[in-house]
């Protein structure tokens, strides 16, 4: 039966509710162990926290445009025995510099102050949520330049403007590929990237039989974690304190992707055995952490939904390889369907990570016609980076990297 209504005109659009549906759709911010496991660097003592996030937000810093933390090297060699006599012989107190900056970061938004467009959103309060998206805008970009930092040494705000030239993208010093054995799964240092690069994803090309095609013995099995744990102790990777056998030890996190093999006590069991305590097993301590998988050996295993990969490109030498990252809101760069992708786990000591939050958060605005155009936005001045020392004059190997590690993994499918 056919209804005789006619059909309403619709509404001139001077008379509609504008319906702004520009709602931001981010992903909650999380919880995660940058959070729980972050204290300030004293000044005074100049003593490194036991803490991944090492923090840079004294008094006594805040008109600095930059900080030097100054690290006393270890003595080392023999002693002076009998006959010999100890003048000439002393060793002098050597000192390698970190050098820290910090930048400018805004985020802003405009909104209607007054008039029609105010009015029309008014009753479903979407420029008000719009705004409220600033903090946690915020919040997700500060967990970016953080693993920005870990990967590729500095973090968002440092690589840009009059920051830039001191804050020229590496990776990590500490590179280990899964699936080689011990003595060749570390790639030796390059401060040139692009050769770094090359020399990097070579090694990762010979994991896998001269092939980028991802194997499963490249995930984080039995010889792999083992490996990279004897590797820490090598290159002096500070542990921290934590709920793992000696209460020392380092914390690894690892992609979901990873993490759902150890989600599978059938594959744990296989490919770890008895090292390995599942989250059933642990301490309230050790439960404390978020996103905690387990305990294998000195690691305590760590989930992590924003772990970065790396994206190689390119059919020969010289290789190309950039870092993917999860970005502030939905925008996921990680690239992890195609087979060159490589998946990350990020070993954590003692201050893997500087975090100088110079003049902090807080909201900035800028109206415009008298009011009726409302700018709203937040500002700080950030700087985060990974802590690397050198000697005044740099040159091959003089650098001092004891803070963090990063371990290339396969993408396999589940196996």
């Amino acid at each position: 039966m056919t209804i005789g209504l006619l059909t309403p005109n619709a509404l001139p659009a001077p008379s509609r509710i504008a319906g702004f549906d520009k709602e931001l759709r981010m992903k909650e911010a999380l919880d995660d162990i940058y959070e729980k496991s972050s204290k300030k660097f004293s000044t005074g003592s100049q003593m490194v926290p036991d803490a991944i996030r090492m923090k840079l937000n004294s008094a006594a810093l805040a008109e600095s445009n930059n900080v030097t933390v100054t690290m006393m090297m270890e003595l080392g060699g023999m002693g002076i025995y009998d006959p010999n006599t100890a003048i000439g012989r002393e060793n002098r107190v050597e000192t390698k510099t970190l050098k820290v900056y910090h930048n400018i970061v805004r985020k802003v938004v405009t909104t209607p102050g007054y008039g029609n467009e105010a009015r029309d959103a008014k009753p479903y309060s979407l420029y008000q949520k719009f705004v409220d998206q600033l903090a946690k805008w915020n919040k997700q970009h500060h967990g970016l330049s953080i693993r920005q930092a870990l990967h590729e040494q500095f973090g968002e705000s440092l690589v840009h403007g009059r920051t830039l030239a001191n804050a020229q993208r590496n990776w990590s010093p500490n590179i280990f590929v899964a699936g080689h054995d011990r003595r060749v799964m570390q790639v030796p240092y390059n401060t040139n990237r692009a050769a770094y690069t090359t020399d990097i994803v070579n090694r990762i090309q010979t994991s896998g039989g001269g092939s980028l095609a991802p194997l499963v013995t490249q995930t984080l099995n039995m010889p792999n974690l083992t490996n990279a744990q004897i590797l820490c102790i090598k290159n002096r990777i500070e542990p921290l304190s934590l709920p793992v056998p000696g209460g020392k030890g380092w914390v690894l996190t690892m992609s979901e992707i990873q993490a759902g093999y150890f989600g599978d006590p059938t594959w744990s069991a296989r490919n770890l055995g008895s090292l390995f305590l599942g989250k059933a097993s642990l301490s309230e301590e050790a439960m404390s952490w978020p996103g905690v998988m387990g305990i294998f050996k000195k690691f305590l295993l760590v989930e992590d939904l924003l772990q970065p990969t790396y994206i190689v490109s390119g059919s020969s030498e010289p290789w190309g390889m950039t870092a993917g990252y999860m970005l502030p809101g939905t925008d996921d760069d990680r690239e992890r369907d195609r087979a060159e992708t490589r998946d990350t786990a990020t070993i954590l000591g003692k201050a893997a990570v500087i975090d100088w939050q110079a003049d902090p958060l807080r909201f900035i605005n800028q109206d415009d016609d008298y009011g009726m155009v409302d700018g709203r936005g937040t500002y700080k001045l950030e700087g985060i980076a990974m802590p690397i020392y050198n000697q005044e004059n740099p040159a091959l190997g003089t650098h001092e990297q004891y803070s963090s590690a990063q371990l290339i993994l396969g993408l396999p499918q589940y196996v």
